[in-house]
């Protein structure tokens, strides 16, 4: 009876412990993210303090898109390099919103506000621009924003960090 409670209490520490250390670790990824901005936003810092611009382009349905934010984009080496050096855009390649992109609207030309109705899968007009061919797609932007790079599919977190830092 004697070893049962000090194997219980011994069994109590170790599940406490484990217990902080993974609250630990879910606010050290919750506190290191890549900071999303829009791409008017990015425009907007790039005017004063000039920087690459990554945008990643992604659809809701797409796994392989939702792979790169789940394994790629919570790299905290990729997040560090990617806030210091590029200002990142998260774009939704079928968004209903409009965007102002180097002084050009642009919308999607499948949603009818009027009707609240849009064809299924309507590509946004920016993503038009962007020479997409598929999802995901990093379209890497120099600080005059052209297009200087495109990451095509799912990348891991190394394989991104390799070809932003090719760039340089």
């Amino acid at each position: 009876m004697k070893h049962l409670f000090i194997l219980s209490i011994l069994l109590l520490g170790a599940i406490n412990i484990s217990a902080q250390t993974s609250t630990k670790s879910a606010k050290v990824n919750e506190a290191v993210k890549i900071n999303w901005l829009t791409l008017e936003e990015a425009q907007e810092l790039n005017k004063t303090n000039p920087k690459k611009i990554m945008v990643d382009l992604y659809t809701e349905w797409c796994g392989p898109c939702k792979m790169m934010m789940q394994r790629t984009f919570t790299n905290p080496e990729l997040i560090s390099y990617i806030n210091e050096h590029f200002y990142a855009v998260k774009f939704n390649a079928e968004s209903q919103a409009p965007v102002t992109f180097k002084g050009k609207v642009y919308s999607n030309p499948t949603f009818d506000p009027t009707k609240s109705s849009r064809q299924r899968n309507g590509v946004h007009e920016y993503t038009r621009t962007t020479g997409l061919r598929g999802y995901p797609t990093l379209i890497i932007y120099n600080p005059e924003v052209k297009i200087i790079d495109r990451i095509v599919g799912f990348q891991d977190a190394p394989k991104v960090m390799r070809k932003l830092k090719k760039l340089k």
